[in-house]
This record gives C-alpha cells, sequence and structure tokens, in this order.
C-alpha cells in the first residue's frame, strides 16, 4: 500500500514565507515599538483613521527599502532598526525637549549636536524593554533561511503600486485631504497623531506660500515706512512689567441679549484710574491658547498661517524675535509662570526659544487652592507677587504669567463658586467662574497699588469659551456656520487692560484692537523702544485694527471676511503685513533682522 504524506516545505519556500513575513510585519511592528518607546498605548490612543494613516507611511518607507535592496527580509530588517531608532531619538527629545520631532529640526542637526553631551541618555525600563524586543526580532530574522537572490520586480506589479503611492502623497500633501478628515498637527503633546502621522502633517503645513509682491523692494519699502521712532522720553518705564493671560476670560455682556441676575464683572467695570481698557480679538475661540499668546508676543498675526496649525509646535525657532528678548535688552529678568503641566503646548522648547531666563509650572506653585480641579486664580497672583516680593529691590523684571481657573468644561459640580443664574447651566458656572477672577484681580491690583516700585498690570483672555452651543446660536442669530464674520466677530472678543499703580497719561477707553497688536500697545505705554516692526505695527492698527482668523476691521467700521471689501489703505497695509511676517518667520539670507530684532536706546 502506497504511504500517504505530504511534501515537507523545502528550505528556499521557508525563507520565501519568511521574507514576505519581514517585509508586511516591519510596519505594524515598528509602528508599535514607535509609540511604546514614546509614551503612546498604540491600541488605545488613536483613531482607526489614524492608525491607517501611520501604517501607510510605515510601509510606504518599507517599501522603498524593498524596491532599492530587492529582497524582502533585508528590507523588513532595515525598516525596523530604522524605525526603532527614529523612535529612540524621538524619545530623547521628547525627554530634552518637552516635545516630539519636527520637520524643522533636521534643519538644526550642528546645533543639536553641540549641545546633545550635556544629557543624560540611560535608558528608561520602556527603552530597555524595545531594545530587547528588537534584539530577538533581529535574531529571529537572522537564523530564518536567507532570501532568495535579488527580486526582479515586473513592471506589470511595480506601475500601480508606485502610481498608488505617488496619488497618496500628492492627495495627503496638496489637496485639502487632512482639512476634511479633520487632522491636524497634533495641539496639546505634540505626541498625538502618532509619531509618522504627526511628523508628516507637520511637514505638510510647515510650508507657507511667498505671498503675493514679496521680494526685496516690497522689504525696503515696509522698513522705510517704520523709519521713525516715536518719542517716549515722557513715558515711566515699570520697573515690573506682568502679563497676565487669563484662561477664557472674556465678557459675554459683549453678546445682546445676555440676562444674568449681576455683573460678573464688577471690579474690571470699575476701573478708570490710571487703566486702559478695551477687546481684543482673539483668532482662536473655546481652545488653542497657545495661539492666542503666540500672537500676543510676538505680534505676528495667525490669519496668516495655515488653518488648524499651531506656530509653538511649527513656527518659533531658537532665538526667534518676541517681547521677551525686548525686555531682556533692556535688562529685565524674563519669568513665565503657568499653574499646569509644562507638557502642553511646547511651552518648554518655545520658552528656551524666546530666551525666557526661568519657567515655572504646576509642581511650582506653592499653597495651591484649587476649583474643579484647577489652581484658582487667586493662588496664581498669591505665587506671582511672592515671585516679585523674592527679587531684589529695584531689577527690572518682565513677567509672562498663563492662569488656568476658568478653563473649560462648565458642566461640573459646583465648588465653592456662587451661582450667577441665567438660562443656560454650563454659561452659569462660567460667569461664576469669571466673578471669581475678578475678586482675585482686586486683590491683586490692591497689592500693586502699595508697591513702591513703578509697576505695570496688563491682562487679557485668551479667547471665549465653549459653553453651550445654543447659547452663542441663539446670542448671535446662528450657528458659526450661518452667520457672517461681522457677526461671527463677537464671539472672538476678550478684554484687555493696561493698569499701573503710577500716572498713566493714556487712560481711558483704549481701541479695540486685535490681539496681534496688545504688545505693541503695551510696549508704547511702558516707555519701550518699539522694534520697527512694532512701529509698522502700530501705524498698522490705526487703519486695520482687527486682523484674525474670522476676517478684519478697518477704521472705517468695514467688517468683513473679504479683504476686497476694506478701505483702499487698509488693504495696501494687509498686503505688507503679509509680506513682513512672511519675512520674519520664513526668510532666509534676505531676513530682515534688524527690522524684527530690539531697537537700541
Amino acid at each position: 500500500m502506497q504511504e500517504n504524506y505530504k511534501e515537507r516545505p523545502s528550505r528556499s519556500q521557508v525563507g520565501r514565507a519568511a521574507g514576505w513575513a519581514a517585509l508586511f510585519l516591519a510596519a505594524p511592528i515598528g509602528f508599535v515599538l514607535v509609540e511604546v518607546i514614546n509614551y503612546n498605548n498604540p491600541l488605545t490612543a488613536f483613531t482607526p483613521l489614524q492608525v491607517l494613516l501611520n501604517l501607510i507611511w510605515y510601509y510606504l518607507i518599507t517599501g522603498l527599502f524593498y524596491l532599492i535592496t530587492g529582497r524582502r527580509k533585508l528590507a523588513g530588517s532595515i525598516s525596523l532598526i530604522i524605525f526603532w531608532a527614529l523612535g529612540m531619538a524621538n524619545h530623547y527629545v521628547i525627554a530634552f525637549r518637552g516635545r516630539t520631532i519636527f520637520p524643522a529640526d533636521f534643519l538644526t542637526l550642528g546645533t543639536a549636536a553641540n549641545v546633545a553631551k550635556n544629557y543624560s541618555y540611560i535608558p528608561d525600563r520602556t527603552q530597555l524593554i524595545t531594545i530587547v524586543v528588537m534584539a530577538a526580532l533581529l535574531v529571529l530574522l537572522k537564523l530564518l533561511p536567507k532570501d532568495e537572490g535579488r527580486q526582479k520586480f515586473r513592471l506589470r506589479v511595480l506601475l500601480p503600486l508606485l502610481a498608488a503611492a505617488a496619488a497618496y502623497i500628492i492627495v495627503f500633501f496638496f489637496t485639502p485631504f487632512l482639512s476634511a478628515a479633520r487632522i491636524s498637527p497634533s495641539m496639546w503633546t505634540t505626541r498625538g497623531n502618532g509619531f509618522f502621522l504627526n511628523f508628516s502633517v507637520c511637514l505638510r503645513y510647515s510650508r507657507v506660500e511667498k505671498p503675493e509682491g514679496y521680494g526685496e523692494e516690497a522689504l525696503d519699502v515696509i522698513e522705510a515706512s517704520a523709519a521713525d521712532t516715536p518719542d517716549s522720553s515722557g513715558v515711566t518705564r515699570p520697573t515690573n512689567l506682568i502679563v497676565v493671560m487669563n484662561e477664557s476670560l472674556s465678557d459675554l455682556s459683549v453678546l445682546e441679549g445676555l440676562e444674568t441676575n449681576e455683573d460678573a464683572m464688577p471690579f474690571y467695570h470699575s476701573l478708570t484710574e490710571n487703566t486702559i481698557k478695551g477687546y481684543a480679538y482673539a483668532s482662536v475661540f473655546g481652545g488653542t491658547t497657545a495661539n492666542s499668546e503666540y500672537e500676543f508676543l510676538t505680534g505676528n498675526t495667525t490669519a496668516f498661517l495655515p488653518a488648524g496649525t499651531v506656530p509653538y509646535h511649527l513656527y518659533v525657532k531658537e532665538g526667534a524675535d518676541s517681547l521677551v528678548g525686548q525686555m531682556k535688552a533692556l535688562g529685565y529678568r524674563a519669568v513665565a509662570m503657568h499653574p499646569y503641566y509644562k507638557s502642553g503646548w511646547n511651552r518648554v522648547a518655545v520658552y528656551r526659544d524666546f530666551g525666557f531666563d526661568e519657567a515655572y509650572f504646576i509642581g511650582d506653585f506653592t499653597n495651591a487652592r484649587y476649583m474643579r480641579g484647577y489652581v484658582t486664580d487667586q493662588t496664581n497672583y498669591e505665587n506671582v507677587i511672592r515671585m516679585v516680593e523674592s527679587k531684589e529691590a529695584g531689577e527690572p523684571l518682565f513677567l509672562f504669567n498663563i492662569t488656568m481657573q476658568n478653563h473649560s468644561g462648565y458642566s461640573v459640580p459646583w465648588t465653592g463658586l456662587q451661582k450667577l443664574e441665567g438660562k443656560y447651566s454650563t454659561v452659569d458656572q462660567y460667569l461664576s467662574l469669571v466673578r471669581e477672577s475678578d475678586d482675585a484681580l482686586k486683590d491683586f491690583l490692591h497689592y500693586f497699588e502699595t508697591c513702591d516700585e513703578p509697576t505695570m498690570v496688563v491682562m487679557f483672555g485668551d479667547h471665549q469659551p465653549q459653553v453651550a452651543t445654543d447659547f452663542y446660536r441663539e446670542m448671535l442669530g446662528g450657528s458659526a456656520e450661518e452667520i457672517e464674520a461681522a457677526m461671527l466677530q463677537y464671539r472672538q472678543m476678550v478684554p484687555y487692560l493696561i493698569w499701573t499703580n503710577y500716572e498713566l497719561p493714556d487712560a481711558g477707553e483704549g481701541q479695540n484692537i486685535s490681539l496681534n497688536y496688545l504688545s505693541t500697545l503695551v510696549a508704547e505705554q511702558a516707555g519701550v523702544p518699539l522694534t520697527c516692526y512694532q512701529r509698522f505695527l502700530s501705524d498698522g492698527m490705526k487703519v486695520l485694527p482687527v486682523v484674525n482668523s474670522v476676517g478684519y476691521m478697518d477704521a472705517a467700521g468695514g467688517n468683513t471676511d473679504d479683504a476686497t471689501l476694506l478701505t483702499e489703505e487698509a488693504q495696501d497695509f494687509l498686503k505688507r503685513y503679509r509680506i513682513a511676517q512672511y519675512n520674519n518667520l520664513f526668510g532666509k539670507k534676505e531676513r530682515r533682522n534688524s527690522f524684527f530684532s530690539p531697537a537700541e536706546e
């Protein structure tokens, strides 16, 4: 009787199967390793679409190495090593810089190499685990039978794959696909999206097209227009310049139809002596605090940058010009304080790039009291006061402070809040928080009234709150998609004040402006020599006082998202502003450094 048996696979067949397995598994294994190394859970941290888009990039890279080497196992092995190495590099960048790798980092590798020796590279437990896993995988691949000879690619298979890869890259980088999929550079920690997806999204948005008319001649005209230096000889320069960006602080009374049983900001509204007050128009609503912070500190507007991007992630480089460097050039000690985690918005790296001497976050705040889980404004101000009291008498101090008390959401149980009654419970809670902020501001300014050193306090909100959607629909007469820009701007209005404990000549109702102009106004009132850029902005705010992501408002009262409807003078300034900001952020050899850098006394 003939014995039945299955023919055993040959060594070449095993090698072929091992090669295919190595080629196809390199991408998902690499994805898992990279995300685990970088503090993400690859199974729960991302949406299915984010996982898919990450894996596409992993497979494209693996496929590229297969095309180059012609060997499946070799391509899979090289890809795995590169994925793991990039994950390890990103791990150290997060540890040293507080954020993930961005495309611009590859332009500053020389600088990174210079400071690399100052850090510790001892791997942590997670890194050690991935090292063991990588070693085991490489040993396994080594033990498996070798690939057959170099693969010969058939054009009828290769060409469609290359066409599909090219089509994906074109769709990803040159169409509105990302916006339609609601994928933008990771906002809060920079570790969202997944490493390769976030890197590619940042790469997509890192390039901004040159504005029409950009060139040396246009830059010469702009520079000449800002040549006059205003006389600040009669203006008192404060020893302490304290700027408070108050989280989600807004005066909802600007919305017609708001009904409350009492004023949420009685102290703010009562201020008149040595005070300039007005409304600033933010480019963001309900969140993305860092963009308001960026606009204030730099004078740049996010209206000229791709929607959904955060400049703190993409456009701030070491030594970037800002109000921080301007004050330091005058001998001020520059301090940043924020009673929340330092992982947010890439602030650790940005503050270093702006030149802050010190930065303090939630772990540095003492005797903290909390409201809804956030440090109260009262506690925040007490810590700011302690910082002022701890410095040497007469030492010039520039302190930039961001509060946290009023952060969303507004549907948690009431904890120690007085209730301002209205129609919407989330609005009630928000307004009660504003009242708490107003009381804290009262105590804060009363302290500095008796301070011997000339002190200027600047306060502004970063954006309006995201409370009940129906509330804004009722107040504005429709949803954000249904109403015109002129009405939508009411959602962007936040209060600002400039207060001093000495005589302020220009005290009174201030001009309503967008946030990108506010630091220029502060510098003028503080007797700080303006940069050429600030002088340019100072002239500009007189003809186009509002430029934000919603639209524009000219001095004649035109309020629109269509620049062609503005006055001719406003249109001309807007064009020059685009050119100047592009030169500031993206200019290379032609960048007018002296135009943006601090002016000499």
